[in-house]
């Protein structure tokens, strides 16, 4: 539906609606649609018109722990309009999505707690309107398929999935956020309360971080323990993922 943008737009202002062409992607994809703007009762100057990515991600602080929307890779896909009164305005638009993008679906299931949308920003005389977002499924890359059904495989259970503001130590990453995968544990390592799985893809490989809560013991404590694992894409399936990370889990 069509959305009235902000009042600083004017009186009569214009209105904007998204229509989302690609309803699914995966990282690296393209999103296709358009945007339509209607005008109001008054000409507008529109400076620009953007798309932007959008999911929810967690601020570690001293004390507490916040969440909240995050935008991320802006796309601008229209320069100056001049909306006439009632007219109607359709922006076509092309929409990569960055290979780190949070992935909310997997074998067919909604990973719980991942969410991304598509959201439309549109600039009128100076003010910015966030307009409404749209959702979009993002699913797993054939790499990221692989390594998560190895994990079920092994008997941990997937769990829920977040995205963390910051960057992980020794990792290059394009976005200053990355998502945890959480698994709880597993009868066949049952040392292993949990473990968290973090994709990082790139054109020809993808590093999967591992941290995994390890239980104490009489003589120790429990602890983190971490692993990193980089999957080239051409020999993806020259492994057999369940048996490599069975070897990796159990000498943790």
């Amino acid at each position: 539906m069509f959305k009235k943008l902000l009042a600083a737009a004017g009186v009569g202002g214009a209105e904007v609606e998204t229509e989302l062409h690609t309803p699914g992607v995966q990282p690296g994809g393209t999103v296709h649609g358009v945007v339509r703007l209607r005008g109001g009762s008054v000409a507008q100057d529109i400076s620009r018109v953007a798309l932007e990515f959008v999911t929810r991600v967690e601020f570690e602080h001293t004390e507490e722990e916040t969440s909240g929307l995050r935008g991320f890779h802006l796309t601008p896909v229209h320069g100056p309009i001049r909306l006439e009164p009632k007219a109607l305005y359709d922006i076509p638009f092309g929409l990569y999505t960055p290979l780190e993008t949070p992935i909310t679906f997997y074998n067919g299931r909604h990973l719980p707690g991942a969410q991304v949308a598509v959201r439309t920003i549109v600039e009128i005389s100076g003010a910015v309107d966030a307009g409404d977002s749209d959702p979009l499924g993002v699913g797993a890359l054939p790499a990221q398929h692989h390594i998560l059904a190895a994990i079920e495989q092994l008997g941990f259970h997937l769990h829920s999935a977040d995205c963390e503001w910051g960057g992980l130590s020794g990792i290059q990453q394009e976005l200053p956020f990355y998502q945890e995968i959480e698994f709880l544990g597993s009868p066949r390592h049952p040392h292993l309360k949990q473990i968290e799985v973090t994709f990082v893809a790139r054109e020809h490989n993808l590093d999967v971080i591992i941290e995994a809560d390890k239980k104490g013991g009489w003589l120790h404590e429990g602890r983190d323990v971490y692993d990193v694992i980089r999957v080239d894409y051409h020999t993806l399936d020259q492994v057999n993922w369940a048996h490599m990370l069975d070897q990796r889990f159990g000498s943790m």
